[in-house]
């Protein structure tokens, strides 16, 4: 089919912000335009939708709501969309093509809208397949003008053509022929039981006796008027194009294509089965048209026998054009109190626009008598240009429009007779211009050149009122005393009769640049079609506001509120993208990834010369404010693997984290032999509480949160936790003799380490730690993180990085070998992603603020987990064998395994350790005191824990802002190279020894290029135990480990430097020490952190700044544009 660029009719991720839901009035959709397969009619075809779906999703909003729709190219129909037209769509009229791959955010501002709309695609012929549903409810605390319906169900008539769409236009167009006519009508994308290989997926809608449905009944046929009913029932009509009107009861509708209808049906018939039907209303003497009936199935509940013959309804015939003048008559609006309307009485422009069909010359081969088929209004056959008319007219661009559309026809004759003139027209892009706030009227004058016909005429930007319509020509004199300026019908559509007239009146209220179109698409591909310019007012409030400043974005991610049922609970948490774990980010080693999200970051990524990216929240980045965004840029270097992303703002990464695979760079293989497979395997937490309450709580009280309810493993605890066997997965099916790579994570546990790391070369804009390098990204707003991918291969993940969010915001980053590479190994048949994750019952939120609030330690996590399940802890799993896993005290089996991980080192695969050091850190990590003033907390002291007796605190602004701007009072320099003071770190603590610590933002600075050494050492104060440090902008070399106290003599010639391994999270053993070794040659501030949350929480963490180098490729980049404010 080619490539698709698509215009859309009227606008629509991003990632909502950390710790927030949308505001409750503003609604968020994500819309991919992508090919699907659906069968109808005996055949498949592959065809344009939207998230695969035929017709596409409903759109739900209430009265005056906003709702943005991420979309490479689709619009509503009918929304106003008030000063709003770079939302409105049509393809290079108010917008140009969304290039494939592209996207765009498109705003919907609902007015006084009120009922169904709809949205569609607005380029060549895309809205056949490329269409859905907008439901707007009343706005809250208000209730329908009529009895509250039981249920409600969307019908979308529409058109089925066997054939590719672009193609029936395009081949038309180049022989200036009528395109084919469809192969059938459809209700709800089915044909119905009418139509061959139809019967077994007709449309059915149940129902149950003596319940009132409202139908919101929408036109998507593509060139035919419909007639519409339902065999035995009466149809009450109470609104037409989002606006109500005065009831109509009647058998049948006539509906024009881009017209709705709400109708209320009673099932008050006998139980059975009742054919609702359709088909074409076409009384003019034009082309062929799609003469056949679609059906679907009004089925009562209950138990009857099945009909023989299900009764179709008596809809009139296809000619009838009383039937359809008899129904369109009767339509007035509600005019209440509580609906009002505003008739202009009075008018300050009139436009009178024949509507006709033409010829226009035609020099190519495939046109026969050098002629095609066209159409015209006031004798202009619209013709758009390469650029839209929008951008042309606010940016001032000339030759793209003309000013000049007649006011009225050129020639006058006998509009409606049959009358042997020229046919010709002129091709042209011409517009006419309107102030703001004049009282308009539009005349439309049907003709008879070529064929009578009927035409239902649409107007973006406006709801007008039709105040009077008529057979033959429009007399202006006469024919004016006939309008209906009490209760005419507010619409948005009009059907133009043939051979007649019809008089719109609206106030030009709405500034900006407005398509005018016949809804059959036929004729508006040949030209019936001019455009609207309403001038700004002369105040803002009545003014376009500038355009979309950012059409872009790649990677779309969006933070967001879903619920989840494990160990037999249900709850509400924070994921990405409703998926736990998140989603995960596949890339090439080398590559460059650009998301756009709320408030995470990648995990483990170096990030050269970004940090910016980083995303730590208020270390690196300032929160994302509500309704704003932040594009990270993940730069890869030399990573290849699996690394993760996830949130870092308070314990967001429980739920917000996912997956980075970075395959071998192009032209590159595996050190392996290549495996058939993979999977990504996410080791996680699951609390059945809030996660932010939980860290909130612990933290007022001074206390340890809870632990989490059960670990998981991508997101299900397992079948030996309660309630998780069903959900317990996923089961991957192995093949003898073929080989998979598992990507393994471990997290959330003393004795678990994370092996994730992209280094982001002096882009720590993108790191992402709350306060860090990012200040939170606030509730509504988003941020796109870069990640640069240098040298990177394997398995990172990332998580968010604020407050415990990361225990369920979280995934896996698959880095795989460059293409042309190989794994350094044999090539696995499959892979898998393997998530060890925390589950907690409660809400992680409130376990880590308790926690703080109090002094007191948080609550443990009710399960562990593997890719988020628990499992079952039912008899009937025992016949599952489980591995022998070693005891959770087993620290010889645990350093047996760490001990023999050495890096490849080989002649692909190369390391770089530094065999002379400039600058050395000793830095004691132990868990504390500190005063603690609140009333929750218990003998005024909470918990709290800290690096060199340093116990970190983040300020409002964070770090990288101020120190990149220079801003004074954020951090100082002096965070200490060595323990204030020395003792046996290692010995028994218990007797008298002061535990207490001081809070403070205290920072190390390193020049660019010091060969750097920091040994970790551990403590006992309070309780001795293994810690995982993580450090961000770096993979370090993990030179030794050792028990007791560090000797700077004698353990340093124990230090591996031939094959160490290169890792940028390193396990802490209990009682003992760690010394790693890197150079500082990624400029930015980095951030150092236990990665148990809790401990983070309290304070274990510092910062490490790496001055720019001496030229501007070892100097950080400036920050991106969109950084989030921390205001």
């Amino acid at each position: 089919m080619g490539i698709c660029r698509l215009g859309f009719l009227v606008g629509f991720l991003w990632f909502m912000a950390m710790n927030c839901m949308a505001q409750s009035n503003t609604h968020h959709y994500n819309f991919v335009l992508q090919q699907a397969q659906f069968t109808r009619l005996c055949e498949t075809k592959t065809m344009l939708t939207v998230n695969g779906s035929f017709p596409g999703p409903t759109i739900h909003a209430r009265r005056g709501d906003t709702i943005y729709v991420n979309v490479h190219n689709e619009g509503e129909h009918g929304v106003k969309q008030p000063r709003n037209p770079w939302s409105d769509g049509p393809e290079n009229i108010t917008q140009c093509p969304i290039q494939p791959g592209k996207n765009f955010t498109y705003e919907i501002i609902l007015s006084n809208e009120e009922g169904t709309l709809w949205w569609h695609a607005h380029s060549d012929w895309s809205r056949a397949t490329v269409h859905g549903a907008i439901v707007i409810s009343p706005a809250r605390g208000a209730t329908y003008p009529f009895p509250a319906p039981d249920a409600e169900q969307t019908i979308i008539l529409g058109s089925w053509f066997k054939g590719d769409l672009k193609a029936i236009i395009d081949d038309a167009l180049a022989a200036g022929s009528e395109p084919a006519i469809s192969n059938s009508l459809t209700i709800n994308g089915q044909p119905g039981d009418l139509y061959p290989c139809s019967a077994e997926n007709t449309y059915r809608y149940q129902v149950n006796y003596g319940k009132t449905y409202l139908l919101r009944v929408i036109n998507a046929v593509m060139n035919e008027e419909q007639f519409f009913g339902i065999a035995g029932h009466r149809l009450t009509v109470v609104g037409q194009d989002a606006a109500y009107i005065k009831p109509i009861t009647t058998s049948y509708i006539m509906i024009t294509p881009g017209q709705t209808m709400d109708i209320l049906v009673s099932a008050n018939q006998t139980p059975s089965e009742y054919y609702m039907a359709s088909r074409t209303f076409a009384d003019g003497t034009g082309p062929p048209f799609d003469n056949t009936t679609t059906t679907a199935i009004l089925q009562y509940n209950g138990n009857y026998t099945t009909p023989s013959a299900i009764p179709l309804p008596p809809l009139p015939r296809f000619n009838d054009t009383a039937a359809a003048d008899s129904y369109t008559g009767r339509v007035r609006s509600l005019a209440s109190k509580n609906h009002p309307i505003n008739v202009p009485q009075s008018i300050n422009r009139r436009l009178y626009m024949a509507i006709a069909l033409n010829f226009l010359p035609c020099t190519a081969a495939t046109c026969v008598n050098s002629t095609r088929v066209a159409a015209s209004m006031n004798n202009v056959s619209f013709e758009a240009k390469p650029i839209d008319i929008l951008q042309a007219y606010y940016r001032s661009i000339d030759g793209v429009f003309d000013r000049d559309f007649p006011s009225e026809p050129p020639n006058y004759y006998n509009f409606t007779a049959n009358i042997n003139i020229d046919v010709t027209t002129a091709a042209g892009t011409k517009v006419t211009m309107l102030n703001y706030g004049e009282s308009v009227e539009i005349v439309f004058q049907g003709t008879d050149l070529l064929a009578e016909m009927n035409h239902p005429m649409h107007l973006h930007g406006f709801s007008f009122y039709l105040v009077g319509t008529g057979k033959g020509n429009f007399n202006n004199v006469t024919d004016p005393k006939s309008y209906n300026l009490i209760d005419p019908p507010e619409i948005n559509t009009v059907a133009l009769p043939k051979s007649g007239w019809a008089a719109i009146r609206f106030v030009a209220d709405n500034p900006g640049v407005w398509f005018i179109h016949c809804h059959l698409e036929r004729h508006s591909s040949w030209g019936m079609d001019t455009v609207l310019i309403v001038r700004n007012g002369k105040t803002r409030a009545t003014s376009m506001p500038s355009s979309v400043a950012v059409l872009l974005l790649i990677l779309c991610s969006r933070l967001q509120q879903a619920q989840f049922t494990r160990l037999c609970e249900t709850k509400t948490m924070l994921t990405v993208n409703g998926s736990f774990p998140g989603p995960t980010i596949r890339a090439r080693r080398g590559d460059t990834i650009y998301v756009n999200v709320h408030n995470e970051g990648e995990h483990g990524v170096k990030q050269p010369r970004n940090p910016w990216s980083d995303g730590p929240e208020n270390i690196t980045q300032c929160p994302i404010q509500p309704g704003k965004n932040f594009t990270y840029e993940i730069i890869l270097s030399n990573e290849e693997g699996t690394l993760w992303w996830h949130a870092h703002s308070d314990w967001s990464r429980a739920t917000v984290h996912g997956a980075i695979v970075i395959s071998p760079a192009r032209g590159t293989t595996y050190p392996f032999p290549a495996p058939e497979a993979e999977q990504t395997i996410i080791l996680g937490s699951w609390f059945k509480g809030d996660l932010k309450e939980m860290i909130d709580d612990a933290l007022a009280a001074g206390v340890l949160p809870e632990q989490s309810n059960s670990l998981t493993i991508n997101g299900q605890p397992g079948d030996l936790y309660p309630c998780s066997a069903a959900t317990t997965g996923p089961v991957y099916k192995i093949v003898r003799d073929k080989d998979y790579a598992y990507c393994k994570w471990k997290f959330s546990r003393a004795n678990n380490t994370c092996s994730h790391g992209v280094k982001q070369p002096r882009n720590p804009w993108s790191d992402g730690p709350e306060n860090i390098t990012q200040c939170p990204i606030q509730p509504g707003k988003n941020f796109t993180y870069e990640v640069i991918l240098s040298n990177e291969e394997g398995t990172l993940w990332w998580h968010a990085h604020s407050d415990w969010s990361r225990a369920t915001v979280h995934g896996a980053i698959v880095i795989a070998p460059a293409l042309g590479t190989t794994y350094p190994f044999p090539a696995p048949d499959a892979e898998e992603t393997i998530i060890l994750g925390s589950w907690f019952k409660g809400d992680l939120k409130a376990i880590i603020d308790e926690a703080l609030a109090t002094g007191l330690p948080p609550e443990q996590s009710n399960s562990l987990t593997i890719n988020g399940q628990p499992g079952d802890l039912y008899p009937c799993s025992a016949a599952i064998p489980l591995p022998l896993l070693p005891r959770f005290d087993n620290s010889a089996a645990a350093e047996s395994f760490t001990g023999r991980v050495r890096s490849l080192a080989s002649k692909n695969h190369p390391i770089n350790v530094p065999q002379s050091i400039n600058r050395r850190l000793y830095i004691t990590i132990a868990l504390n005191k500190s005063p603690c003033t609140a009333a929750t907390c218990a003998e005024r002291t909470g918990d709290a824990a800290s690096m060199n007796n340093v116990s970190f605190e983040a300020k409002p602004i964070d770090i990288l802002q101020a120190y990149y701007r220079s801003i004074d009072g954020v951090f100082d320099r002096d965070f200490p190279s060595e323990p204030p003071k020395y003792y046996n770190f290692t010995g028994d603590m218990t007797a008298g020894f002061d535990i207490t610590t001081a809070k403070g933002t205290k920072v190390t600075m390193l020049n660019y290029g010091e060969s750097v050494e920091i040994v970790f050492q551990g403590t006992n104060l309070r309780a001795a135990m293994n810690h995982p440090i993580h450090l961000h902008g770096f993979s370090f070399y993990l030179v030794g480990t050792g028990k007791g106290n560090f000797n700077n003599v004698t353990d340093p010639k124990s230090y591996n430097l031939i094959d160490p391994p290169e890792i940028n999270t390193v396990a802490l053993p209990k009682s003992g020490w760690a010394a790693i070794r890197f150079i500082a040659d990624n400029p930015g501030v980095w951030f150092i952190h236990c990665h148990l949350e809790r401990h983070s929480s309290w304070g274990m963490d510092t910062v490490l700044i790496v001055r720019n180098g001496r030229t501007r490729a070892t100097s950080m980049r400036p920050p991106p544009a969109s950084l989030p404010s921390c205001s």
